[in-house]
């Protein structure tokens, strides 16, 4: 509990002043009770002492580290309170015990100026706690009904107490006026401290104030009652019985406000309704009851009647306070929550809901207000971070997996950022980074992080997986929308997939220029392929070492009529970015199985006894892709096993339904081979869970064949593994007789190359049937 924290109290040099000035000052009243027998004079430094303790005790809590800034301030106003008080009491004294008027209980000037100085003092400071500014106004408001209430109770008694003992009291003050004023202003001030008590504030502990509460309403009470007590005493004094004690009751709560410095203070308790009005109205119908009485019988059933009147109402207002007190709880705590759901709602909106981080409506945003405030950030880097080969960890680990390996790499994202930088994730493996601040060469300082934070492997379900990931940069300009931003950012990460994935690439002009003129070819080439533009030529794959052709693989030709014959690596690009691979495909399929169907018929045993057809990993995640195989094998009458489909080890790696097609292909009876082996995973794994029947070497291992390099290992080593699972093995890209030699003796029985012949037309290919095709090996 915080109470429980406070610290004990000890006895201090001040609490011991303090109370050594209350015992001065009964001791004086004892002595002087009911004669003069010591000078009245010395019944004052009980009263100056007092307060001048509750000074230093109010200046050493100004001195509390642990204490805010206003909380500090309300101790300091109130030891400027007490010094002003300790003043008042020497001119208290003086025009008590040696004024013209001694003895008196008349306060002069000085001393009423004093006083009333000081009470105000304390209302200022009080009423000067900070507050929320929507309660400013309406905490004042309320105060100000509160004291005209207790002003108005107050004025009452005091009328009331004048009319029963006016004599007692003008000869002993000589003046009604301000001892009334005194009452008045004590209890609006102990008002003051009562409220503050009741609401709370800060760090201002509640038990120092309800001292200080109960003091000003005890010196208050004690300033109306005291001249009554003391007729007749000129020897003493009101407000030299009254100051001692109060002072005394201040300096200890100074002393709990320096003890419970620091420690939290307990949730204050909300109640409906003031208690001050109803006591203010208890207090008068009670004066009202006694004035009743004198008057008579008949009055006073009739101010019976109007106080039981007035007590009805009271309890049915309180009723009501209370009953709507509730509703508003209930209200409240309704807002609160359809607050709370808002806050998650619109959270959820602008949040991605596995990773938390920003979605791409919210990156949008803030994408366009950086843009927006360029003049003021100076610069603004844009980072779009793509997964290279991500879906393969989906298809064969599973989209759990996958999605622990976002919340991962989200996370290590996050890890390589400021704390004012913004990383969104845009849909999938897609993330996105917002650099404000940065030139180009500070952002690609930040992007080198990132490849390194994600060259770690990555903890995700049970896996270590190692990811890379293509990033594109873009720098903002003035004038540039946060979609034209994004599009050059997702142009230089797609040029950073090109250059070989797991690398950054930044915007550029020549980057444009490139993209502008991929984006008329590829417009170009819907047009070649709805025009017919496109032509095939066959490239023979022959058995060793008698030169035989085993089959055909089919190449794709685009003659353009203005830029000439473009090379398949720049348009087969294209139409995968694009999509046009798929009918582009397609066509070449059906015409591949239709001009092999058409030598069969012509040619006979003669005919080469295969094609082979080049399937990307697009199209291998077609649906349907082998339903549409079979259809172009039934429309052109070919038998399954006269066709081929070669299809690079990456796009296989990817696995899921590529491996699904692939299998179906070969339920029908089509021959599976695996072009460019080497180049890729080189998972082996991957012959066991892929249909193939062929391997195929890629041209790199054997351009170095002959040297005995690190390349002429791996063709043996491929030779090993496919005579030992049954597979047949081509090697690539054979340009010379030395090549072909050292294959044979490695074992290669199936060879491909311009020693044998470059891509030939159907005319070429069907000149060679004519003439005999055998070329020895």
């Amino acid at each position: 509990m915080a109470a429980e924290q406070v610290q004990r109290l000890r006895v201090t040099p001040v609490l011991a002043g303090a109370v050594l000035a209350v015992a001065w000052t009964a001791a004086y009243c004892v002595v002087n009770g009911t004669a003069t027998v010591l000078p009245p004079i010395l019944g004052w430094p009980g009263a100056s002492l007092a307060t001048l303790m509750a000074m230093i005790g109010c200046l050493r809590v100004t001195r509390s580290p642990k204490l805010t800034e206003a909380t500090r301030r309300l101790w300091l106003h109130l030891s400027i309170v007490t010094g002003l008080v300790v003043v008042a009491t020497v001119s208290n004294a003086y025009d008590s015990a040696a004024g013209p008027y001694a003895p008196t209980q008349q306060p002069g000037p000085v001393t009423a100026a004093g006083y009333v100085t000081a009470m105000f003092a304390v209302l200022w400071a009080l009423l000067r706690l900070p507050v929320g500014p929507r309660r400013r106004s309406g905490r004042l408001g309320r105060f100000l009904l509160d004291a005209g209430a207790v002003v108005i109770c107050a004025g009452v008694a005091a009328f009331f107490a004048a009319t029963r003992s006016g004599d007692a009291w003008t000869t002993s003050t000589r003046l009604l006026v301000p001892v009334v004023g005194f009452v008045v202003l004590g209890l609006v001030v102990a008002l003051a401290f009562t409220k503050v008590a009741i609401s709370g504030f800060g760090d201002v502990d509640r038990w120092s104030i309800r001292l200080l509460a109960g003091a000003t309403l005890a010196g208050g009470v004690a300033s109306g009652v005291s001249p009554s007590l003391v007729v007749g005493e000129p020897q003493l004094n009101s407000a030299m019985l009254a100051i001692p004690g109060v002072m005394c009751v201040v300096a200890f709560a100074a002393d709990r406000q320096w003890r419970a410095a620091g420690v939290p203070q307990p949730p204050r308790v909300r109640r409906p309704y003031s208690l001050v009005p109803y006591a203010a109205v208890a207090a008068t119908d009670g004066l009202l009851l006694v004035v009743a009485a004198e008057a008579g019988p008949t009055t006073l059933v009739v101010a019976a009647a109007v106080v039981a009147l007035t007590a009805l109402v009271v309890v049915r207002q309180v009723l009501a306070l209370c009953h709507n007190r509730r509703l508003l709880d209930r209200v409240d705590a309704n807002l609160v929550e359809m607050n709370r759901y808002q806050a998650e709602l619109t959270h959820r909106a602008n949040h991605d809901a596995l990773t938390g981080l920003p979605n791409r409506a919210l990156y949008e945003q803030e994408s366009q207000r950086m843009l927006d405030g360029l003049a003021q950030l100076g610069t603004l880097g844009v980072a779009l971070i793509d997964l290279d080969d991500f879906k393969a960890v989906n298809d064969r680990l599973g989209h759990t997996v996958g999605d622990m390996l976002l919340v991962g790499v989200a996370q290590r994202l996050r890890e390589c950022l400021r704390r004012f930088d913004i990383v969104a994730r845009l849909g999938g493996d897609e993330f996105a980074l917002l650099l404000p601040g940065l030139s180009g060469t500070e952002a690609a300082a930040v992007l080198d992080r990132v490849q390194a934070a994600l060259a770690r492997p990555v903890h995700a379900a049970g896996h270590d997986l190692l990811i890379r990931a293509s990033i594109g940069l873009a720098e903002a300009r003035p004038g540039l929308e946060a979609a034209e931003l994004l599009r050059r950012a997702d142009l230089a990460m797609y040029a950073a997939k090109e250059r070989g994935k797991g690398r950054y690439a930044v915007y550029d002009a020549e980057l444009e220029q490139h993209h502008a003129l991929d984006a008329q070819l590829g417009a170009e080439l819907r047009q070649a392929l709805d025009a017919g533009g496109f032509s095939l030529v066959y490239q023979p794959i022959v058995h060793a070492p008698d030169g035989e052709w085993a089959s055909l693989e089919t190449l794709v030709r685009w003659h353009h009529p203005e830029r000439g014959t473009i090379p398949p690596d720049t348009f087969i690009r294209i139409a995968e970015r694009t999509g046009l691979i798929v009918p582009l495909g397609d066509w070449i399929m059906r015409t591949a199985c239709r001009q092999a169907a058409d030598w069969l018929d012509r040619f006979g045993d003669a005919a080469p006894p295969a094609v082979a057809v080049n399937v990307s990993a697009r199209q291998l995640r077609e649906p349907g892709f082998a339903v549409d195989v079979a259809q172009a094998l039934h429309a052109a009458g070919l038998a399954p096993d006269r066709l081929t489909v070669e299809v690079t080890e990456t796009a296989v790696f990817e696995g899921g339904s590529t491996l699904d097609t692939l299998h179906a292909l070969a339920d029908l009876g089509v021959g599976i081979a695996l072009d460019d082996f080497g180049t890729g995973h080189s998972s082996l794994g991957l012959l066991r869970t892929c249909p193939a029947q062929t391997l195929k070497l890629d041209k790199s291992f054997v351009d170095s064949i002959c040297g005995g390099s690190q390349e002429s290992v791996i063709a043996a080593a491929l030779i090993q593994i496919t005579d030992g699972l049954h597979l047949d093995a081509v090697a690539e890209g054979v340009e010379t007789a030395e090549q072909a030699a050292a294959l044979r003796r490695l074992g290669y029985r199936y060879l491909q190359g311009y020693l044998f012949a470059r891509p030939m037309t159907p005319d070429l290919v069907e000149a060679r049937l004519h003439a005999g095709h055998r070329q020895a090996a």
